[in-house]
């Protein structure tokens, strides 16, 4: 049994910032030209719609991207971009054997650890603040089975018969980790332990991939950036998703909506990215 993705993204600069550091992974991405673009007062938001084969190996993903204008947003895209040249190599073999996709893995962890090394030298090489950094997070598919991976705090999530479940773990640092990390980037308060930009001598960065879920007609899964997640709750995430279960770009457009809503919302950039399972073939 094979699967296609219906597709559907939005990325939204928010109320407050001037610039979007978000970029993402659906078979398309944001082009420096298009985030430059957003900077404007009166063009904030893109939105793309694609149709991703099921009979290949595929990524989808947002990267959340810290810094300041013109690092973050330079991260971001070297991230996505690193995953697209890695989506193009290795497509053309799709992996259904348990060891092909272990070996599919092992090649994508040595692509986060060479991507956080471009990061870190184009830091080095402009100057760049000791801040610039982004997160990632999303799905490796194949064939008949996603696996979700992670770096930093932008989620992942998988929704099914109206239960929505959260599939990552933000790599947040807990108050007893007080100075283990004395390189961890400060976001929202709190540091993030993993994030591409983290220095080497913390380690080799490697990103959290978790346990294949099986492909299922009708699933849906969302990848958003913390720009949604600060302001919706999950409980408030399944709640939309339920009331827009027909159509995944009304419930894109509701979640950015929410997240947008009041005086306190859309303090950060917003990317929204839902994938949903379609049959193709026995």
């Amino acid at each position: 049994m094979a699967f296609s993705f219906d597709c559907f993204v939005i990325t939204h600069t928010g109320n407050h910032r001037k610039s979007n550091e978000d970029n993402f992974l659906v078979g398309e991405m944001l082009m420096p030209e298009e985030q430059a673009a957003m900077s404007g007062a009166t063009s904030r938001l893109i939105s793309k719609r694609f149709t991703a084969s099921g009979s290949v190996n595929n990524i989808f993903a947002v990267s959340d991207g810290m810094g300041g204008h013109d690092f973050g947003e330079v991260a971001s895209y070297v991230i996505v971009n690193a995953l697209s040249e890695f989506v193009s190599q290795y497509k053309t073999k799709p992996c259904r054997k348990r060891n092909d996709k272990f070996m599919y893995i092992q090649a994508f962890q040595e692509m986060v650890k060479r991507t956080n090394k471009a990061i870190l030298d184009y830091a080095a090489d402009n100057n760049a603040s000791e801040n610039m950094g982004a997160t990632l997070s999303g799905l490796i598919a194949f064939p008949d089975e996603v696996a979700p991976i992670n770096i930093g705090d932008s989620s992942t999530f998988h929704f099914e018969n109206d239960k929505l479940t959260k599939l990552t773990i933000d790599d947040n640092e807990k108050s007893i980790f007080e100075g283990v990390y004395p390189f961890a980037l400060k976001k929202n308060g709190q540091r993030l332990t993993k994030y591409f930009g983290l220095p080497e001598s913390c380690g080799i960065l490697t990103a959290t991939i978790s346990a294949p879920i099986p492909l299922r007609a009708g699933q849906v899964f969302i990848i958003a950036s913390d720009g949604l997640t600060d302001y919706l709750t999950t409980d408030d995430i399944s709640d939309i998703l339920t009331e827009n279960s027909d159509s995944i770009e009304q419930a894109v457009s509701a979640l950015i909506e929410s997240a947008l809503d009041g005086d306190n919302g859309g303090r950060d950039n917003i990317t929204v990215v839902a994938l949903k399972a379609i049959k193709t073939s026995d």
